[in-house]
């Protein structure tokens, strides 16, 4: 009986193929939390995510039908915590900033329009 080697050469070369997809070395730890923001609610926020230093991609989406503003706060000791990074998305619109931030504990929030009408998704990750 012989054995051929093709099946054996085929699965060692899918084997690469599927390895080199995955990076390896350090890994890092991949921060994400995503906000639906839906019409007839205000506001919708997270909670205080610890984030070690790096770039923050901050993602929204607004199907509208009104403006949304969104805010990546910076923890504070006090009510009015600054803000790292904020802005508004128009109805339609998609909008995705890159930011490079410190290490340190953020808040991400999604503030409807005045009549609360608007539906939005905001994802932000580092």
């Amino acid at each position: 009986m012989r054995l051929s080697f093709v099946p054996v050469r085929a699965f060692a070369a899918a084997l690469v193929i599927i390895l080199s997809l995955f990076p390896f070395g350090a890994a890092e730890a991949r921060v994400t939390h995503s906000l639906r923001l839906d019409a007839g609610t205000p506001s919708v926020w997270s909670g205080w995510e610890s984030l070690s230093a790096g770039d923050l991609r901050v993602s929204i989406h607004n199907e509208g039908p009104g403006p949304v503003t969104f805010y990546v706060f910076i923890h504070c000791d006090h009510l009015q915590c600054p803000t790292l990074v904020n802005g508004q998305v128009n109805a339609g619109e998609r909008v995705r900033i890159d930011v490079a931030h410190p290490a340190g504990k953020y808040m991400f929030k999604l503030d409807n329009d005045s009549q609360s009408a608007s539906r939005a998704i905001g994802v932000f990750s580092q």
